[in-house]
């Protein structure tokens, strides 16, 4: 059974380690992370991606739902390789850091401490697949909201890929309020056209993604790509 951590302490997952009463799981306010570590086989090690990026992330993800995160960098690094090797899951691993408000009881204004939970589970590589996509209804506010991963921000995205699925898609194409396509439901958004590389800009809503920027920047210095980052309409992209 998998271990996870939660306030200074490895335990098993199975423990109940959270009340319904708190305020994140009424209001949604718990910052989080999506992270990955890929497992070299032939070292026998894992590699974390990018983990200064994601632990900046949700420090400001935190500190928007006033949260004053002051795990260090060092000791957060250290939990998550300890619940790796704890694990030891000899695949890729997903990783979620979750920091939320830990006061119980109902009141938004209400102060709160926080608490901090990191939970892993398997995700082993998958050959590229062919999806079906569609525009939804559902819109991205453009306010840099999105920017940031709260718990709250991804009733959107259940409510955009529900919508998806229930028309037969696979995957929901979200636009901006202004009408801009923004993102996927959970995923940010490339297109090829011309034999150069496009995709929104942060102005038209979408996650300010590690991934996406990882993309954009192999695509201009390792693969001499053009990327543009800009503002366009659905046409656009249905003519790429």
């Amino acid at each position: 059974m998998p271990i996870m951590y939660t306030n200074g302490r490895y335990h098993d997952a199975r423990q109940n380690n959270a009340s319904t009463r708190m305020q994140a799981f009424n209001y949604g306010t718990a910052a989080f992370e999506g992270m990955k570590a890929c497992y070299d086989k032939r070292a026998r090690r894992w590699l974390l991606f990018r983990p200064d990026q994601h632990y900046a992330r949700l420090k400001r993800s935190a500190a928007a739902i006033g949260i004053d995160f002051t795990e260090t960098y060092d000791r957060f690094v250290a939990v998550i390789t300890a619940l790796i090797r704890r694990n030891d899951i000899r695949t890729d691993i997903y990783i979620r850091p979750l920091v939320y408000r830990d006061e119980k009881g109902v009141g938004l204004a209400r102060p709160s401490g926080y608490g901090l939970s990191v939970f892993i589970q398997s995700m082993p590589a998958t050959p590229p697949q062919t999806y079906r996509c569609c525009i939804v209804p559902q819109r991205r506010p453009v306010d840099g909201s999105g920017s940031i991963k709260l718990a709250g921000n991804y009733i959107l995205s259940f409510l955009a890929h529900r919508a998806a699925v229930e028309r037969g898609f696979d995957i929901a194409i979200l636009r901006s309020t202004s009408g801009y396509i923004s993102e996927a439901s959970v995923m940010n958004l490339f297109f090829v056209s011309d034999g150069k590389l496009f995709t929104p800009s942060l102005a038209c809503g979408p996650l300010d993604g590690i991934t996406r920027r990882t993309i954009i920047e192999l695509a201009r210095h390792e693969l001499g790509i053009t990327v543009t980052e800009g503002k366009y309409r659905a046409a656009r992209l249905l003519s790429a």
